[in-house]
């Protein structure tokens, strides 16, 4: 699940994974929309926005966690401020990605931590659609 209030970058994280074979995606526009899609479409990752109108990431982030805290939740911003990053790891965020990367390293960065969950029996997989 990508989640962003940029529609051309939620399109771009989607079409990213797909060209590297990483998961098939859904997009949600804010985070209201995936707080309400989660429970439906089950994903096995979040990838999440921190600054979204109405409700924010780190409240999503609080939300998929009530949920199911073993969904790996990828934070993607352009924030650097470290107060911010450690508040999304204390939140219990997977990982802290910055929007500004190259897109090689984005879609390296996102099938390393996949390869990682797969890895590991107990650890939610790429996304699948739900039953």
């Amino acid at each position: 699940m990508v989640v962003d209030d940029e529609r051309y970058f939620r399109r771009f994280v989607g079409e990213l994974l797909h060209a590297h074979g990483i998961a098939k995606t859904v997009e949600a526009c804010d985070g209201g929309e995936a707080l309400q899609m989660f429970p439906v479409v089950k994903p096995g990752l979040v990838i999440l926005d921190i600054n979204m109108p109405r409700t924010d990431g780190l409240e999503v982030l609080r939300g998929i966690r009530a949920q199911a805290p073993e969904v790996p939740v990828v934070m993607l911003t352009s924030i650097a401020d470290e107060a911010v990053v450690e508040r999304c790891v204390e939140e219990g965020a997977t990982y802290f990605i910055r929007k500004d990367v190259p897109a090689q390293d984005l879609a390296r960065e996102l099938r390393e931590l996949l390869q990682d969950f797969a890895a590991d029996p107990g650890a939610a997989g790429p996304e699948t659609p739900a039953p």
